[in-house]
């Protein structure tokens, strides 16, 4: 009798606790295929990967100093 009190007391608390809690697991995922992905898809090596990372860089430098 107690082992059944505590499962469904147990469910009722997770049942309520679920929308209180504040993680959101959307907000952590990845939007898309990284820096490696996209370097190995253009058939660069690491090296490559980093001045293509430097590349996106500037590039993001000069869209916001347009804005």
């Amino acid at each position: 009798m107690r082992d059944k009190l505590n499962k469904i007391i147990g469910e009722l608390m997770r049942t309520l606790s679920r929308p209180l809690d504040p993680y959101r697991p959307e907000l952590y995922y990845m939007r898309g295929p990284g820096p490696k992905c996209a370097a190995k898809r253009a058939g660069l090596s690491a090296s490559g990967a980093q001045a293509t990372r430097t590349e996106v860089a500037a590039l993001g430098e000069i869209a916001n100093a347009s804005a």
